[in-house]
C-alpha cells in the first residue's frame, strides 16, 4: 500500500508499505478522505530531519509511523471481537485512543487517558491507502456526511464545534473568531449557521475574503490597531484559533463585561495576561478546550446530518496520495481553506 511519510526538512516522501493485519478487537480502515493539519507542519514537515525523531512540545516523534490524524473511510475488514461494524460500514476515527478503562476513557474523553495512543504519533496515521484502527475508536457516518467532512469532524471541525458549544451563548451574539486558518474557518462556518454574528480576524487577506464566505459579518486585520478599536471591549464572546499570543491577548480585549472565550490554538511561546484588568475586572469567563468526547464526535456528526449543515464550503484543495508532495508545499503556504487527502 502507499504511504506518506514526512522525514522533516519540508521533505515528502511517498512509499510503500505492507498491509496491516487487525488483532481480534481492530479494524483495517480503507481510507476515502484525511485531512492536513497544521500539526503536521509543526511536528513532522518543517522541523529538521537532525530533530525529526526527537521531543517536541513534550512528544517523542518517529519519523518512521504514517503521520495524518484527521481519517475517514470504509471497513475494508474486521477482528473476530468486532460486532458493532461490518465491512463496507463508513467511518470516520477519533485520532485519540485510550486504555478503555480509566475513569477519563470510560466518559468517553480518551484525550485525558494516562495510557492512550495518538494516530500519527505513535502508531500510524491516516496518510496511507489503509490504517489498523481499534474498533472503539470509530463513529458511524450517516450518507449525507461525506468522507472529507467526517474527516474533519475527528479533529479540526469537532474541534470548532466543541469550543463555540462550551461558550453558550445566545442565538444572535456577537462572536469574534481570531485566526482564520482550517480550525477557525471552521467556527464561522459553523456558528453563522448556529445564528451567532460573527467577526473574524486574520493578516491574510485571502483568509479574510474567505471567512467572508463562510458567513462572517465583517473581517479585520489584527496589526492595524486603529482599525479594530471600534469592536474591542464590545463582543460576547471571542475564538481563538490563530495559536499566537497576541492573538490570545486580542481575544481578552475583543470582549466586553460577562465575555466568554474558548482558546484552541497551541502557541509556540509563552503568553502574558494582564488577569487584573483583561480578566477580573471584565468578569470574564476562559475555556480551554482540547478536543472532544468520542460520544460527543458522534453526536454533532448526527447532528450535522440531520440540520443540513455541511463542511463542503471548506474544502478547497483536494490530492490525491500519489500527489502528496504537491500537497504539502501548497499546504505549507499557508493558503485558505481546508487541504484534503482524498481516494
Amino acid at each position: 500500500m502507499k504511504a506518506i511519510l514526512m522525514p522533516g526538512d519540508r521533505v515528502t516522501e511517498i512509499v510503500e508499505k505492507a498491509m496491516p493485519e487487525p488483532n481480534p478487537d481492530q479494524i483495517i480502515l480503507k481510507n476515502k478522505a484525511a485531512g492536513l493539519c497544521g500539526s503536521d507542519l509543526h511536528l513532522f514537515y518543517r522541523p529538521p530531519a537532525s530533530e525529526r525523531n526527537g521531543i517536541m512540545f513534550g512528544l517523542q516523534l518517529n519519523s518512521k509511523i504514517i503521520p495524518g490524524h484527521e481519517g475517514a473511510g470504509e471497513v475494508f475488514k474486521v477482528g473476530s471481537n468486532v460486532k458493532h461494524l461490518k465491512v463496507g460500514d463508513r467511518v470516520a476515527v477519533a485520532h485519540i485512543s485510550g486504555c478503555g478503562n480509566c475513569i477519563s476513557c470510560r466518559r468517553g474523553w480518551d484525550v485525558h487517558c494516562k495510557n492512550k495512543t495518538t494516530y500519527a504519533l505513535d502508531r500510524d496515521g491516516f496518510l496511507s491507502d489503509y490504517t489498523l484502527v481499534d474498533a472503539r475508536d470509530c463513529v458511524t457516518l450517516p450518507k449525507n456526511i461525506s468522507f472529507e467532512e467526517g474527516a474533519f469532524w475527528a479533529c479540526g471541525a469537532g474541534t470548532a464545534w466543541s469550543a463555540i458549544n462550551r461558550l453558550n451563548l445566545p442565538v444572535g451574539s456577537i462572536l469574534g473568531v481570531v485566526g482564520l486558518g482550517p480550525v477557525g474557518a471552521a467556527a464561522v462556518l459553523i456558528a453563522s449557521s448556529l445564528g451567532l454574528r460573527v467577526i473574524g480576524f486574520d493578516p491574510v487577506a485571502e483568509r479574510r475574503k474567505f471567512a467572508m464566505s463562510l458567513g462572517a459579518e465583517k473581517c479585520y486585520d489584527p496589526t492595524k490597531r486603529e482599525e479594530i478599536s471600534a469592536v474591542l471591549d464590545e463582543l460576547d464572546g471571542t475564538f481563538e484559533a490563530s495559536g499566537s499570543s497576541a492573538g490570545r491577548n486580542l481575544c481578552l480585549d475583543l470582549l466586553k463585561v460577562w465575555g466568554r472565550s474558548s482558546f484552541v490554538g497551541f502557541a509556540d511561546d509563552e503568553t502574558t495576561f494582564d488577569i487584573h484588568m483583561q480578566i477580573i475586572e471584565k468578569q470574564i469567563q476562559l475555556n480551554g478546550v482540547w478536543l472532544f468526547s468520542t460520544p460527543d464526535l458522534q453526536e454533532f456528526i448526527n447532528r450535522a446530518s440531520e440540520s443540513g449543515l455541511s463542511l463542503e464550503p471548506l474544502f478547497t484543495h483536494r490530492y490525491s496520495i500519489s500527489q502528496g508532495v504537491e500537497a504539502l508545499i501548497e499546504f505549507d503556504k499557508g493558503s485558505a481553506g481546508k487541504t484534503m487527502i482524498c481516494w
